[in-house]
């Protein structure tokens, strides 16, 4: 019997590798999602109907998300608890499996919180919006009153476009995959000409490392924001 929990156990072992392909599904999905809501975003307010579509097949990417790392949090428990016992133990891999997921039966982050619901609806202001900071609504902590109890405070979140060296509006920006800032393709291509063995130019920025050429990735999302948000002034990149 405690080989046979055993051989449960590795048809449950693979059944994990193979959703470690559906968590790439997922997170392709909630990308689509949000290039497909900024292609709808530029074509006007006919849209809204597809837009509030397109944000509750976001709910549910994300609902799929939290229930696929559920599963692989419990079955990592489980691992861990067979490695201890006995190997001739009986040791009933479904109902071990099945207690775990109970015990972390916790309640669903709000999906308006999660990474890529914010970035969608970040995105999408700074489409409609542009240069506009994206106003956000806080509970006023701390608040007894009444009246006061639902005010809302005002937050900017706004995607910078400036290139931190030039200063100038980013073309065609690259970001520095250690830090994540980005830059204009040709301005930090002429710095590290002059300052061989530079660190990221970004003010304040903790990365210590010298920048390398390997270092710089094409920022293909800002670079479609950017394209987007000119189409939408009428401006156009040189």
């Amino acid at each position: 019997m405690a080989n046979s929990g055993r051989a449960h156990f590795e048809v449950v072992n693979s059944a994990v590798r193979g959703l470690a392909k559906v968590q790439t599904y997922i997170e392709q999905g909630m990308s689509d999602v949000i290039e497909v809501s900024l292609d709808l975003a530029e074509n006007g307010g006919e849209n809204e109907g597809s837009l509030h579509n397109l944000e509750e097949m976001m709910k549910e990417y994300i609902a799929l998300d939290a229930d696929l790392q559920k599963f692989n949090e419990a079955v990592s428990v489980v691992t861990q608890q067979m490695r201890q016992i006995d190997p001739k133990a009986e040791f009933n891999v479904q109902s071990k499996l099945r207690h775990q997921l109970e015990e972390t039966d916790e309640p669903l982050q709000d999906p308006e919180n999660h990474d890529k619901m914010i970035e969608l609806k970040e995105k999408l202001w700074q489409l409609q919006h542009p240069g506009e900071g994206m106003p956000t609504q806080e509970t006023v902590a701390g608040s007894q009153s009444s009246q006061d109890e639902d005010e809302p405070t005002m937050t900017q979140v706004e995607v910078c476009t400036k290139c931190p060296i030039s200063q100038g509006e980013m073309v065609d920006p690259v970001k520095n995959k250690t830090c994540g800032h980005s830059y204009e393709r040709k301005a930090v291509a002429e710095l590290m000409k002059q300052r061989r063995g530079m660190r990221c130019p970004v003010t304040g920025c903790h990365n210590k490392n010298p920048l390398l050429q390997r270092d710089l990735v094409d920022n293909k999302e800002l670079k479609m924001l950017i394209e987007r948000r000119n189409r939408q002034t009428g401006k156009r990149g040189n």
